[in-house]
């Protein structure tokens, strides 16, 4: 669970964690989308392996942005959202649901559409994460990586 006020209105969100079969398909959805664009990492000179090297950080950024872009134009990644964000509350009253956005009575909740898409995500996904990122760096940080990832 997350709660917070929003940056913009200062109106209180909470965030609650949405069953795991709905949050396995917002995990699917998002890895789906970030398939389909290239890191485009280059790699510049220098250091003795590619874990010294110089990244040019603007494959990383195109990267970034397009993702982003391309979730936001999902219908399978909205529709994913919301199914998570039914759990969800808004200045404690109001579902958070599509409805939500078009309320006459809180106009201003569209000034807190991306915070709350943002926390939905990252409060849905962090535990699942969490393992995935530690055993990440373990293989890293044991030279195991490659072995890690099936290319020995």
């Amino acid at each position: 669970m997350k709660e917070f006020n929003a940056e913009n209105t200062g109106n209180k969100v909470l965030i609650n964690c949405a069953p795991t079969k709905d949050v396995f398909r917002l995990k699917q959805v998002i890895f789906n989308e970030i398939i389909k664009h290239p890191l485009g990492l280059k790699i510049q000179e220098g250091g003795k392996d590619i874990l010294d090297k110089d990244v040019d950080l603007t494959g990383i950024i195109e990267f970034i942005k397009n993702t982003l872009l391309s979730l936001d134009g999902s219908d399978e990644f909205n529709d994913a959202i919301f199914e998570c964000l039914k759990y969800c509350t808004y200045k404690s009253t109001f579902k958070i649901d599509r409805d939500l956005f078009d309320n006459k009575t809180i106009p201003e909740a569209r000034e807190d559409y991306y915070e709350i898409i943002f926390a939905c995500v990252e409060e849905n996904l962090r535990p699942f994460m969490k393992s995935l990122v530690s055993l990440w760096k373990t293989h890293i940080q044991t030279g195991k990586i490659a072995q890690f990832l099936g290319l020995q």
